[in-house]
């Protein structure tokens, strides 16, 4: 009866959230298609611009994707800098991906500066520059995220597991490219032939989803793109599939375990079958499967199924399956293989197609609890599948049939119809200590440049505020010490409860039994002390939920199931099974696992890390391993349960289309029984005196590409006077892209990295400053010259008053862009309140950030921040 009411709930519900947005549409005289979706949920809006050309148009491996990069590098109307500038001083985030069919190019911003990000877009919808020296820098970086991708095996295996897959296709074409191709190959010309002959706004779609008005927003962009000239499209490659082959590929990998897929040619989204081959990748995957079931008794430490973003004719199916380094990968596939014989052989369960179906109905609702994954999804119906709305998939998956879904795993599920690859880890289990040069000081660097904004994005930094309050939080505790924080959005008919238990396991778990909390935490997924596994996951199947259970614990449903949602929480968290079985079968997994972390080149760069920063009796050096988790007992585990799982330690966020006192109510019916014995445990670590210098290599096998972490430690705390000085700081180092410090110096100017980031992390007792880059290995230490450089700089000279203006201008647009989405208005609310700090902690942020003065910044950089003490771990090839 449960799984009718809520079949009968979604089927009502999902064409509901259709009719409440309102969207506007309009097809402009040169061809241009927009659609703009009004959504009320934060005061944000996503600009996604899908041109209908990606790699399947290409005739050089990797040249729509040098275009891609080279539209960020200024137009006839704006400079590159100017461009950078300008979105940044907006707090947004922007990007392009190049797919097959479309390449897409969005901004997220406040809703106040959509002008703005609509004349960013039309600054290079015409006269993108495209010169041969901006190529000659920008492929530098290109080459970088190349080197990057190819040093990751599963990246090399499904590139060659797709070649084989869509061999004869346009969709076969290597859309990331190549670094001889970027290097000896594409050229400007080439580049700018590209762009003319596919860039046109009759070969656009314009999708605009968020807090805007449609028929303004329309007009806005008919009065910027309506003199965008339409072009003349030239024939698209024809879709000519070859045979398909059975192959088996091997690599290397610098992984823990041993890993096989298997991957399967499916339907595209233009055939009738489509939707029967999404069902069918859902069935595969769902938890009450048997492929989860491998994981689940105890024979992989995981697998599943998942179906990659489709082609128009056809899709990739890969199915995986991940054991230990012990184990052959020979057996692994024999038993993935078995699975899928199984099914095709006694057919899929009826009841989990049913769920499957009920699923993808219920997902579309839980993509509007994100503004950005809205407009994605409008993109991805629109622009790549050519649908009216998302909505017009609900149809097709209500005509699935069980005998659809089994007539499609009978068909291309074949055994001759399965391309298989092995990533086997073959780790050194070695830490050199230093290896290669030690950066140097290098002061002779001279600092980035900027022009001056555009006359129409100089009033964001003349008018710098404040943003208005969009949280109203309400939060209440509970007589057992539990805390609920609930905020109200009526935008969707979602509901989401996240919860946060205080907890570190390196302080809190007994000596000589590391990996206590994490087995305890495996143990969430066997279901309740009245419910077992595939009870309690059909019980969810049967409301569409999304939950998990542990220290960290979540469910996600839609409204009217909330209160069912909240018991199954409560029940996963309050009454886990712990019973010998299942310990059995995790603690083996956990054993499993260790055996092949203890050789992995991440696990040994955190060992080494560690090692580095602190002390040697320091909780941060307790790890994991294989003789410590062998003399965990179940008994070990109830033990830590109880003494770490406590209410009086936990806060529940609930965040959706729900009143507070509903919320309230609900949480206290089914948490209120929670209870704790005995005082709180300490669960901080220690603070810690200052680390020194030092530097240390991990080799890693099959990657070129270097991946290097310069960490310290920092005595500032989350509430010290200076910190907001310091996020000021951090923003200007690399709070945007090429208009950050770091950014501009490593990527722009030098073509080092890829990818710089720098963070600092804040805890109760203890902090850490750390720079982060991607690089070849020759450019390890150049990049930490700048770095360091850079940091030298921000402690002896006063920051420019134009950089700092476009610093604080980048914080203030952050404070709504961090809200666009539950999950990101979740992790602020938890954030304050592990914190102890108000809820609107945010904007008492902010008016300190626009206080902040260069003077304020320097001194905090020289206070707290010490560029000669970095720890430098390199994990890949070693400096050079």
């Amino acid at each position: 009866m449960a799984v009718f009411c809520a079949a009968v709930a979604l089927a009502c519900f999902a064409p509901a959230r259709a009719a409440s947005l309102n969207v506007t549409r309009a097809t402009l005289s040169n061809g241009l298609k927009v659609v703009v979706v009004t959504d009320r949920l934060a005061p944000v809006v996503t600009t996604m611009l899908n041109y209908r050309a990606g790699s399947n148009d290409q005739t050089i491996a990797g040249l729509a994707h040098a275009l891609e990069h080279m539209m960020f590098r200024g137009s006839q109307t704006l400079s590159s800098s100017q461009f950078m500038d300008t979105v940044d001083i907006t707090g947004g985030a922007f990007n392009a991906d190049t797919q097959s069919a479309i390449t897409q190019y969005f901004f997220s911003v406040p809703a106040q500066y959509l002008n703005v990000a609509l004349r960013l877009e039309r600054s290079r919808a015409t006269g993108a520059l495209l010169s041969q020296q901006q190529w000659n820098d920008e492929r530098k970086a290109i080459t970088q995220e190349v080197t990057s991708d190819n040093s990751n095996a599963f990246y090399r295996l499904q590139t060659k597991m797709q070649n084989t897959l869509l061999a004869g296709t346009p969709y076969a074409n290597n859309g990331l490219g190549t670094v001889f191709d970027f290097a000896h190959t594409i050229n400007a010309p080439q580049i700018q032939a590209y762009y003319q002959k596919w860039y046109h706004p009759n070969n656009a779609v314009y999708v605009i989803v968020g807090d805007v008005d449609g028929p303004t927003t329309i007009a806005r962009v008919k009065q910027l793109f309506g003199d965008w000239p339409a072009g003349k499209l030239p024939p698209r490659q024809a879709v000519i599939p070859q045979p398909l082959k059975t192959h088996l590929y091997h690599d290397f990998s610098d992984q823990p375990f041993t890993a096989v897929l298997l991957g399967y040619r499916l339907p595209g989204f233009v055939s009738k079958d489509f939707a029967a081959a999404n069902i069918l990748s859902d069935v595969l995957s769902s938890q009450r499967g048997d492929l989860f079931g491998l994981a689940a008794t105890g024979k992989a430490l995981g697998a599943g199924f998942a179906l990659q973003p489709p082609f128009a004719d056809l899709s990739v199916g890969l199915a995986y399956i991940v054991v230990p380094v012990t184990s052959k990968p020979e057996d692994a596939d024999k038993l993935l293989r078995g699975v899928i014989e199984n099914y095709r052989k006694w057919g899929v369960p009826a009841d989990l197609v049913r769920a499957s179906i009920q699923r993808e109905i219920a997902q579309l609702e839980y993509n509007a609890t994100s503004i950005e994954g809205l407009a994605t999804e409008w993109s991805d119906a629109v622009a790549v599948q050519g649908l009216n709305s998302p909505q017009d998939t609900i149809a097709a998956y209500k005509r699935v049939t069980v005998a659809d879904v089994n007539r499609v795993l009978r068909a291309d599920f074949g055994a001759d119809k399965v391309v298989a690859a092995y990533a086997v880890p073959k780790n050194l289990g070695k830490v050199s200590a230093a290896g290669g040069s030690m950066a140097k000081e290098n002061n002779s660097i001279p600092p980035s440049k900027h022009e001056a904004l555009p006359m129409w994005a100089r009033s964001i930094l003349a008018h710098l505020n404040v943003p208005a309050q969009t949280l109203n939080p309400v939060q209440s505790v509970l007589p057992n010490g539990l805390r609920i924080i609930v905020q109200p959005d009526h935008s969707t008919h979602v509901v989401s409860v996240t919860g946060e238990i205080e907890n570190d396991e390196q302080v809190q778990a007994p000596p000589g039994k590391e990996g206590v909390g994490s087995l305890t935490g495996d143990l969430f997924n066997y279901g309740t002390s009245s419910l077992d596994r595939l009870a309690y996951q059909q019980a969810l199947d049967a409301i569409a939920a999304n939950e998990s259970g542990g220290a960290s614990f979540s469910v996600e449903a839609l409204s009217p199931n909330f209160e069912r949602a909240a018991q199954l929480l409560a029940d996963n968290e309050l009454h886990p099974r712990f019973v010998p079985q299942y310990f059995a079968i995790v603690k083996g997994q956990e054993i499993g696992g260790l055996t092949g972390e203890a050789t992995s080149p991440d696990h040994l760069a955190a060992v080494a890390t560690a090692k580095a920063l602190y002390p040697l009796d320091d909780p941060a050096q307790r790890f994991a391993s294989v003789a410590s988790m062998t003399g965990v007992t179940l008994d070990n585990v109830k033990q830590y349960y109880a003494s770490a799982f406590r209410p009086d330690l936990t806060t529940i966020v609930v965040v959706g289309d729900i009143t507070p006192a509903r919320a309230r109510q609900v949480i206290a019916k089914y948490f209120g029984g929670w209870s704790a014995s005995g005082p709180k445990p300490q669960t901080e670590p220690p603070a810690v005196p200052p680390n020194r210098p030092s530097a240390a290599n991990v080799p890693a096998t099959g990657r070129v590409q270097s991946t290097v972490e310069l960490t310290e430690t920092t005595a500032v705390k989350r509430t010290a006077a200076d910190w907001p000085a310091l996020q000021v700081a951090n923003t200007i180092l690399s709070g945007g892209f090429y208009s950050s410090l770091l950014y501009h110096d490593l990527r722009e100017v030098r073509g080092y990295v890829y990818f710089v980031s720098s963070s600092l992390s804040t805890g109760k007792t203890r902090s850490t400053f750390s720079v982060s880059y991607g690089s070849n290995p020759d450019k390890v230490v150049p990049a930490q010259q700048l770095a360091v450089a850079d940091l030298r700089r921000m402690q002896t000279q006063s920051v420019a008053t134009d950089r700092l203006l476009r610093a604080k201008a980048q914080l203030m647009g952050d404070i709504p862009i961090a809200l666009e989405s539950y999950d990101g208005v979740g992790a602020i609310l938890h954030r304050y309140a592990s914190f102890g700090l108000p809820l609107n902690q945010n904007l008492i942020d902010a008016r300190r950030e626009l206080e902040v003065t260069p003077a304020q910044i320097s001194a905090a950089m020289r206070k707290w921040i010490r560029p000669g003490d970095f720890v430098r771990i390199v994990t890949g090839p070693s400096p050079k």
